[in-house]
């Protein structure tokens, strides 16, 4: 039982360190398929045969997307969604409020926190991954820099730096919300075959596909999502 705990560990850091990587899920399939043979045919344990899964992922010449093809595909339009949706956070409520959106250098600020960090994730994303209380804390920062651009916003016009009309703004970052969610959601259908993990003796997904499958369409309409409920609360407390 004991082997079975630390073998499943083993594969369960191989397929992140490959994910990681960006390496195909067929190739993914055909890599773990074999090892379990391997160690079927050994009875060693994957750690002794293998060495560190990190290492042993290192090592493999496996067929891959471009190094930072990624960044083009889907931190771009992610950053972008959350710079429309963040917008449409500050339209709303002053839609519903039949109010001018106004606008201070400090709430601007604390608007863009979220949205450099995220621009500069390529430079510690494997720290996010392997280091679970960095992406904790990364999360707590974007949430308080939410909560202090709430209490920076003007309550006059004569304090704010812009007074905007904010029903077209509320409908440019619906649009561009929406369009990002389309666009993405093609995407992602088009790429199930190189993203889907595959057993080459079945011929069968992974579990752990379909069910990655699932959570790819729910992130594919995060924002939009979040927007109707933040639109249903600026409604119901205005």
């Amino acid at each position: 039982m004991m082997q079975q705990t630390s073998d499943k560990k083993w594969f369960d850091q191989l397929v992140m360190e490959l994910r990681l990587r960006q390496v195909h899920g067929s190739a993914i399939g055909d890599t773990i398929a074999s090892a379990r043979e391997l160690l079927s045919d050994t009875g060693q344990q994957a750690e002794e045969a293998f060495g560190p899964a990190r290492d042993y992922a290192a090592a493999l010449e496996l067929p891959s997307a471009p190094k930072h093809d990624w960044i083009r595909k889907a931190l771009w339009p992610s950053l972008l969604g959350l710079l429309a949706f963040l917008l449409f956070n500050q339209a709303v409520v002053s839609w519903t409020r039949s109010e001018l959106l106004l606008v201070s250098p400090a709430q601007l600020a604390f608007l863009a926190t979220p949205v450099v960090l995220i621009a500069f994730l390529p430079l510690y994303l494997d720290t996010v991954i392997r280091r679970i209380w960095v992406c904790v804390g990364i999360t707590a920062i974007c949430a308080l820099a939410g909560v202090l651009s709430a209490f920076m916003t003007p309550t006059t016009q004569a304090e704010a730096w812009l007074s905007l009309d904010p029903l077209p703004w509320l409908i440019g970052s619906t649009f561009v919300m929406v369009a990002l969610s389309i666009t993405n959601t093609v995407r992602s259908s088009h790429a199930v075959d190189d993203n889907d993990i595959t057993d080459p003796l079945s011929g069968t997904p992974d579990s752990t596909g379909r069910g990655a499958r699932a959570i790819v369409q729910v992130t594919n309409w995060l924002f939009p999502i979040l927007a109707l409920a933040m639109l249903g609360l600026a409604l119901a407390f205005r």
